[in-house]
């Protein structure tokens, strides 16, 4: 009975110990709050079938059940989300944990491990017990070795952190048409204007002629692997855990903020295609011999390409050294045609909206025949998003033995396609 009692008295002990922290969804911090319930119901069960002398033990175990239970229905109410700093301090203890090899550490910070598969592992499939991780794989399946596993996933709250952070520093992102992925590659139907022909009738018995719109087209968004290395000298600590996070924050943010923008507009096959390079855009040319030459009026006879249903929703992408010399231009008294000294930075370029792109040609590097802005609607951009981070340690290189320096590589999966560019996307270009 005694050991009973111990085993009750440690369970509470350790739910003592619960914080809502890390929760930014209401849902995932529902289900943790699920669990926890499950086991306080569970030992107050257990209590009722205690028959002993100890029943003043046995009251105020029930009391400090009773008090946990209110606890958690508050703290399911009101969650608590991490601050900046908090969240910097557990992806740093996070990184070094994978770094060290300190598995526990990571199932404490909900990091998992993923196996060295072409499937990346789904996170909840992956669990920490007593005897280390296990993974809950279909009959028959290899588990593979979880013990010696060096690459491993994220927290997912974490991801999301990071990504509405990202999306910061690009342009693209919050524009864009995001679909998640659950595999490799989906396909999205679509459709021309006009997919539906209409007839009237203007006389009872009138034939009611046939008619076979055309049919939506199908197109395949692929995601592939986007791997990236971010090198250092130094073991961890735990006072640089905060630095480390921030660290791996700001170095992923950098390059992956202008990578999502140079896939959705530059990209040339490598591996996507951008709305730049896309086959059946519509090109418009402007008038002067080069781009100093430039003027708004090639912009205003460029927008009039696009079908007026289509152009509402449309609006430039362009470099601000582009920018820059259309705000200059001047009338025959030497004032600024767009913009009077005095008045702030429109936000519009000839009635549409603006987007400067500082990784679209800058002025000075605009050749002939080359195109250098594009308008368009950017949800014409599909943005194919698999959930996942992965991190992993590599200290097996030639800088390693020369110098020194280790890496630590990200992983993360995505997909870029340019939906119907015909009659829907245009590209201002200078002469040939």
């Amino acid at each position: 009975m005694d050991e009973l009692l111990k085993a009750i008295r440690q369970k509470l002990a350790d739910m003592k110990k619960i914080e809502n922290s890390g929760f930014s969804d209401p849902a995932k911090a529902a289900e943790y709050f699920k669990d926890k319930e499950m086991l306080l119901e569970e030992m107050a069960k257990t209590l009722d079938t205690v028959t002993s002398n100890q029943s003043t033990q046995i009251a105020a175990l029930e009391g400090t059940i009773k008090s946990l239970r209110d606890e958690l229905k508050t703290q399911v109410k009101y969650p608590k989300e991490l601050s900046r700093r908090e969240l910097m301090f557990n992806l740093g203890k996070g990184i070094a944990a994978a770094w060290s090899g300190n598995h526990k550490a990571l199932a404490d910070l909900a990091f998992s491990p993923n196996l060295k598969s072409d499937n990346w592992t789904n996170p909840r499939d992956v669990v920490w017990g007593e005897k280390g991780w296990s993974v809950k794989a279909p009959l028959g399946e290899p588990m593979g070795n979880m013990a010696t596993n060096d690459q491993f996933l994220i927290n997912p709250i974490y991801e999301t952190e990071i990504m509405q952070d990202a999306a910061k520093k690009s342009v693209m992102m919050n524009l864009v048409r995001h679909r998640p992925m659950m595999g490799p590659s989906i396909f999205l139907p679509t459709r021309d204007r006009g997919g539906v022909e209409l007839h009237w009738l203007t006389a009872y018995g009138q034939q009611i002629k046939g008619s076979k719109p055309k049919g939506a087209e199908r197109v395949e968004l692929k995601a592939y692997t986007l791997a990236g290395f971010i090198p250092w000298f130094d073991e961890f600590e735990e006072d640089v855990f905060v630095d480390l996070g921030q660290m791996f924050v700001d170095e992923f943010l950098e390059v992956y903020g202008q990578e999502f923008d140079r896939q959705c507009l530059l990209a040339d096959d490598d591996p996507f295609t951008g709305a730049m390079a896309a086959d059946g855009t519509v090109k418009a040319t402007i008038q002067g011999a080069s781009i100093n030459d430039l003027t708004w009026k090639d912009f205003r006879d460029a927008v009039y390409k696009i079908p007026a249903e289509e152009r509402k929703d449309c609006c430039w992408f362009l470099n601000e050294t582009v920018l820059n010399h259309i705000a200059n231009i001047e009338d025959t008294t030497g004032r600024p045609i767009w913009r009077r000294p005095t008045e702030a930075m429109p936000g519009r370029l000839d009635l549409y909206p603006y987007h400067e792109v500082n990784i679209l040609p800058q002025i000075a590097d605009i050749g002939k025949d080359e195109p250098f802005a594009v308008f368009m609607n950017p949800k014409r951009i599909q943005h194919g998003n698999r959930k996942g981070i992965e991190i992993k340690k590599f200290d097996g290189t030639t800088e390693s033995l020369e110098y020194g320096e280790l890496f630590l590589r990200f992983r993360k999966r995505d997909g870029f396609l340019v939906t119907r560019p015909k009659n829907n996307i245009l590209i201002l270009k200078t002469k040939a």
